[in-house]
């Protein structure tokens, strides 16, 4: 992928987004793939998983304007995905990017798995979550959830949470995951682990859907929210820069009517 022209003004905060990858704990994973990854190694990952699958990799534009035309930015990578055919087609992984601003990382990883052949008890697949991940840090529901240690845990978990929820970083309006997590912040603080005021803080978790028994079906989500915010602001600032230039650059050429 073509690097993108990058705004003077935005200089540091490519350099804030080049440094969200570089955390080394938790050193969790979804079938070998991890956040801060790079795309090369993300595919490698999805050959050794998959060698007959085929890799899908998804762009995105970004819209602006100078107040009377209309642009979109070039394309930039948003996710790939691994698609396999089994019973069916499915897509066991997904995994969305940072960018273009900065370093281009992973920052949201999706699993699933459906009806798999001879499928574990609960208690089984429990177990080897548990000794790969070690124990939770809660439950929510029925399901395990592990939180990044050291960090502010922004993802409420008292209701469950949801693959869709977090990676829809693509368009300028706030996602579900980010307006969720600044609802959060305006009610009452939880004790156990307050809201920071600055969202880029929040730390990474992961979890697993364990509600059926054979364990046939499946879904698992490991994100960085703070990335995933960081990405959010970047992206916006990136493109009302170049709104900013595109209105300059028209009005620099503008010539008044015949009077």
């Amino acid at each position: 992928m073509r690097t993108l022209p990058l705004p003077a003004a935005l200089c540091a905060a490519a350099l804030a987004m080049a440094s969200l990858p570089a955390a080394a704990s938790p050193d969790w994973d979804l079938l070998g793939v991890k956040i801060g990854m790079t795309e090369a190694q993300v595919r490698a990952v999805f050959q050794a998983v998959e060698p007959k699958g085929r890799i899908v990799a998804l762009t995105a534009t970004l819209g602006y304007s100078d107040k009377i035309n209309s642009f979109r930015t070039e394309p930039f990578l948003d996710r790939l995905e691994l698609r396999v055919v089994r019973q069916a087609q499915l897509t066991p992984l997904r995994v969305w990017f940072s960018g273009p601003v900065g370093e281009v990382r992973v920052i949201g990883i999706g699993r699933q798995e459906m009806n798999t052949p001879n499928p574990p008890t609960a208690a089984q697949f429990q177990q080897s979550l548990h000794a790969k991940y070690g124990p939770p840090t809660v439950h929510a529901r029925t399901m395990p959830v592990w939180e990044e240690a050291g960090k502010p845990s922004c993802a409420r978990t008292s209701y469950g949470v949801s693959v869709g929820d977090f990676p829809q970083v693509v368009t300028l309006q706030k996602p579900m995951a980010q307006v969720v997590i600044e609802m959060q912040q305006r009610r009452e603080a939880d004790p156990r682990s307050p809201m920071p005021a600055d969202l880029s803080r929040c730390g990474r978790f992961m979890f697993y859907t364990t509600g059926m028994d054979p364990v046939s079906t499946f879904y698992a989500g490991l994100f960085d929210v703070g990335a995933l915010v960081a990405t959010i602001d970047s992206r916006r600032a990136w493109v009302e820069q170049l709104q900013a230039e595109a209105i300059k650059k028209r009005e620099g050429q503008g010539q008044a009517p015949r009077l």
